[in-house]
Formats: structure tokens, C-alpha cells, sequence
């Protein structure tokens, strides 16, 4: 009986009962130390319908797509630590089934992808004033590839690509000698994208838009800076990523206030850069801000498709209508998170890489 005496007396005081509960004697409570942050910063396709995405958590991760015709997501098929546990921030496929990955302030890492998955091959060295990797592309110079890895200083690093091996031949300084006027004084390079003879096109947290000429020789690979343009007269944050189809850059950056674009269209001609149209894409008027992330281009029918995703946790579809930027329309592919983008042409599976990894049937 004494059990049911107890549930009454319970039932009568209700939280009054917790309520009068004493104090004990001064402890020391937990303390937070930190969290781990896994949010998919950069991806890259593979042949065979693999692809592979570096996290925040300092992981890589190889995928693999589903089989054509079957409603499900990607599987997972590897993690792997990278040995600095950084966040790996630029990734880059190299000929012959080599993968390069950003490692720490002075070294890259350098990765074999077979059909065992990812294993790492080597750490290769730089300066440590160039600071840890955030972008990187190869491009081809006659017989030779060629590697461009942007830093979080705001320089490049240019490599020369061997059978297993990387070899650093170079580096421009790209700071912009007027940063916009952001409170995250960054200088990281965000992006750097291929253009023709042996030119690429970089983004850079400082806000500008570079085109980079390469000049190899036998002894060296040095670089000229050909235009450079600020990607919006009125940003207030740095680019985040370019995506380039045929001669059109889509550049996505932050929206800040009621008005501003997180989204702008340039025209790339051989020594200059022509704005086009830009974009906001935003759901909640209520945000102070909104950060367009990824950005990805696809051919359909002569009609070119635009991915962008968003801070919102969501992928909006563009098209080009009289040459203008017009909205398809949105869906969500994460929560309350910008994902990554990853596009399958063979299969045209689209994939957006949040914490989850969310597979879509491209129109």
C-alpha cells in the first residue's frame, strides 16, 4: 500500500513537490569544451557514379549513386580521416585516379581513389604562410596537367602534376587592395574554375572576381592577373563559390538587408568580365541575411538549368529567359543548412550534401 500512498501524495502536489527540494552543497557543473561540425563543405564526381565530399569534421567521404531506375538515396561506402583532423575545405581530381585534398596550413594531402575506396598517399608541403587550402582545379598546359590551389591567405599555389607526385612550381598573390567592407575580414579564395588557354577565374571572401593568365616554362609556372572586377558594387560579404557554363559565371554570396542579391550572373569574355543579372533568393522575409552556397550548371536542350543552394536548406532551380535570370522554383534538400552540389550528367541525378545526402531526378 505504501506505493499507492505515495502515487496520491504525488499526484496532490504536483511540481510543488519538486519545487521544494533543497539546495545541495556548491558542485562544478559540466563545462562545455566544443562540438563537431560535419556539414559538407566542398564535393567533387568520380567516374562510375562515385563522388566524394569533404566535411567540416575533417573527413572525406566516398559515395556511391544509386542503380538507375531505383528510388533511393546514394550509399555510403567509405569515411576517411584526413590526419590533420581539419576541416577539408578544396578538393580537385587529378589524372589517374588520384585525388588532392586541402590538409592543414602547410601541406596537401595526396589520395589514391581505386576500387578499395580512398587511401591516402602522401603529405605534400608548402608554406605555411600560404595558409590551408580552400579551393583548388587542374587544367591542362599541352602535354602537362596543371594544379591551382587557392589559399586562405588569398594566394595561389601553382602546381605541376607528375605520375604520383605534386611539385609546387609557383604562387600570385590575389588580395583585392580593397576588401569589401565585411566584419569577417577574410581573404580566403573560394573558388577557382578553368576557363580557356590556360586561364582560370578565382573568388576570393575579399570580393573580388580574378582572371588569372598561367605561363609555364621549363623551370617554372608564373601568372598575370588579366582583369579583375568586385563581383557586386554594393557587397558587403565575400564571394562563396563560382559555377561556370560556357561563357556565363554565376556567383553566389550573402544576401545582407532587404534589398541585396545573393546571387549575380557575369559574362566572361577573353579579358574582361560583363555583369548580366543578379538574383535573391530568399524565402523568409524575416532573415537579417541569406548566404547562396553552391552553385551548378546543366544543358538541357539548348536551355541551360541553374542549381543554387541556399542557407535556407534549399535548391532553387534558374533558367535564362531573354538572357535574364528568371526562378523555376524551390525545394528543400536540408535543414536550415546551405548543401553542397554534385551532378551526375550520365545518369542526371543531382545530389545536395548537407549532413544527409538527398539524391533528386534532374528534369
Amino acid at each position: 500500500m505504501l506505493w499507492l500512498l505515495l502515487t496520491v501524495l504525488l499526484w496532490l502536489t504536483g511540481d510543488e513537490a519538486l519545487a521544494d527540494v533543497p539546495s545541495g552543497p556548491a558542485t562544478v557543473l559540466p563545462r562545455a569544451l566544443g562540438a563537431t561540425y560535419n556539414l559538407a563543405q566542398t564535393a567533387q564526381a568520380l567516374p562510375g557514379g562515385r563522388f566524394v565530399v569533404g566535411r567540416w569534421d575533417g573527413t572525406l567521404q566516398l559515395w556511391q549513386m544509386p542503380a538507375t531506375g531505383t528510388n533511393s538515396g546514394p550509399v555510403l561506402r567509405q569515411t576517411q580521416t584526413v590526419p590533420s583532423g581539419e576541416g577539408v575545405q578544396a578538393l580537385a581530381v587529378l589524372d589517374g585516379g588520384l585525388l588532392v585534398s586541402g590538409h592543414d596550413r602547410g601541406s596537401l594531402a595526396l589520395w589514391t581513389v581505386g576500387e578499395q575506396g580512398l587511401q591516402l598517399r602522401s603529405l605534400v608541403d608548402h608554406e605555411t604562410s600560404l595558409g590551408t587550402a580552400t579551393s583548388a582545379t587542374t587544367l591542362r598546359a599541352g602535354s602537362e596537367s596543371l594544379l591551382v590551389v587557392g589559399h586562405e591567405s588569398g594566394l595561389v599555389s601553382l602546381w605541376r602534376l607528375g605520375r604520383w607526385s605534386l611539385t609546387l612550381v609557383g604562387k600570385h598573390d590575389l588580395r583585392s587592395p580593397s576588401p569589401v567592407p565585411s566584419p569577417y575580414p577574410l581573404r580566403h579564395i573560394r573558388s577557382v574554375v578553368p576557363w580557356r588557354d590556360l586561364q582560370v577565374i578565382t573568388g576570393s571572401e575579399d570580393g573580388d572576381l580574378v582572371m588569372l593568365k598561367l605561363r609555364p616554362t621549363l623551370a617554372a609556372v608564373t601568372a598575370v592577373v588579366q582583369t579583375r572586377t568586385r563581383y557586386s558594387a554594393t557587397a558587403q560579404r565575400g564571394i562563396n563559390g563560382l559555377a561556370l557554363g560556357g561563357d556565363l559565371l554565376a556567383v553566389t554570396s550573402c544576401a545582407v538587408g532587404a534589398s541585396d542579391a545573393n546571387l549575380h550572373l557575369w559574362r566572361v569574355l577573353s579579358d574582361r568580365f560583363v555583369p548580366v543579372d543578379e538574383a535573391r533568393l530568399k524565402l523568409d522575409a524575416g532573415r537579417a541575411q541569406v548566404y547562396a552556397f553552391s552553385a551548378l550548371w546543366a544543358q538541357k536542350e539548348a536551355a541551360p538549368l541553374l542549381w543554387v543552394s541556399t542557407q535556407e536548406g534549399l535548391l532553387w532551380q534558374l533558367g535564362l529567359r531573354n538572357g535574364k535570370l528568371r526562378v523555376d522554383g524551390h525545394l528543400p534538400v536540408a535543414s536550415n543548412v546551405a548543401a553542397t552540389l554534385v551532378y551526375d550528367k550520365e545518369q542526371q541525378l543531382l545530389v545536395a550534401v548537407g549532413h544527409e545526402a538527398t539524391v533528386l531526378r534532374a528534369p
